[in-house]
C-alpha cells in the first residue's frame, strides 16, 4: 500500500468516526430536549407560559415582576400589579386573571382576591371576587359575583389613549370633568351583582344595560327582605319589605 492509499484510507476513517460522534451528540442532544424534569420544590420569581412560536399564554409571577398587560401586540407600560395568574388568549392578548393582595395604604389595610374574565380586546366583564378593607379595626367587605359590559364601540385600547390625552389637561377640574366624561361614554357597566355588599346587605342586584339600578332582591343588614325596583330616574318605584 503506497503512502497516498494509507492517508486516503485514515482520513475515510477518521471522516466516518467525526460523523458517528456528531450523529451521537444530536441524538443525545434531542433526548435532552425531551426529557421532562422532575421536583420535589422550586423557588422561583416568575414562569411564563408559551406555544411553539412563542405566543405568550400564561404568567405566574409575584408583584415586583408580574406582566404589565399586553394587546395588538404590544405590552402595556410597566405597572403596579398584584402577585398571581395572566391568562392570554391564542392571539397573545390578556384575557383574564387570578390575582390577590394584602396592603397597607394610609387609609387602612386592604386584602383581597379575585378572579376575572375578559371581553375581546377588553377588560373584565366576568368577575368573582372577595375584597375586605379594615379601617381603624373594623372590617368593612364585598364578596360575591360581578357581570359587567362595555359600550359596543369600547376597548380597552381606545378608553387607555383617551385617559393617558386626559391626564394632560393641566387644570384640574377641566382634567377631573374630561375623565367623568371618558367613563361616561366609554367605562364599564355593571348589570349584576350577587353576593355580599360593603353595607352587609346580601342578595341579588340587577341593572339596566347603563349601569343604572332596576331590580334588587335582598335582605339588609337587620335582617330585613326586601325587593325593589327603579324607574327610569332611579326612584324606587315599588318596595316589598315584609315577611316572605
Amino acid at each position: 500500500m503506497n503512502t497516498t492509499d494509507a492517508k486516503l484510507k485514515f482520513l475515510t476513517r477518521y471522516s466516518t468516526f467525526l460523523t458517528l460522534l456528531m450523529l451521537c451528540f444530536f441524538l443525545f442532544s434531542f433526548n435532552k430536549l425531551k426529557e421532562i424534569e422532575n421536583f420535589e420544590e422550586i423557588n422561583v420569581k416568575r414562569i411564563n407560559i408559551i406555544e411553539n412560536d412563542g405566543t405568550l399564554r400564561m404568567v405566574l409571577s409575584n408583584k415586583e415582576l408580574q406582566h404589565s398587560g399586553r394587546m395588538d401586540g404590544k405590552d402595556w407600560e410597566k405597572r403596579e400589579r398584584p402577585s398571581g395568574l395572566i391568562f392570554f388568549n391564542d392571539q397573545g392578548d390578556e384575557c383574564g386573571g387570578l390575582i390577590y393582595q394584602t396592603k397597607q395604604t394610609k387609609n387602612g389595610l386592604i386584602s383581597g382576591m379575585s378572579i376575572t374574565m375578559d371581553r375581546y380586546k377588553d377588560d373584565q366583564v366576568l368577575q368573582l371576587s372577595n375584597q375586605e378593607s379594615i379601617i381603624n379595626g373594623k372590617i368593612m367587605s364585598q364578596r360575591g359575583i360581578n357581570i359587567n359590559d362595555y359600550p359596543a364601540e369600547s376597548n380597552i385600547t381606545t378608553r387607555m389613549e383617551l385617559f393617558a390625552q386626559a391626564e394632560k389637561i393641566t387644570d384640574p377640574e377641566a382634567r377631573k370633568k374630561k375623565i367623568n366624561e371618558i367613563y361616561e361614554l366609554h367605562g364599564e357597566r355593571n348589570l349584576l351583582f350577587l353576593g355580599k355588599t360593603r353595607g352587609n346587605s346580601q342578595g341579588l342586584f340587577l341593572n339596566d344595560a347603563t349601569g343604572r339600578p332596576k331590580l334588587m332582591i335582598y335582605v339588609d343588614e337587620k335582617g330585613n327582605p326586601k325587593i325593589q325596583t327603579f324607574n327610569t330616574k332611579g326612584e324606587i318605584k315599588n318596595v316589598i319589605a315584609e315577611d316572605l
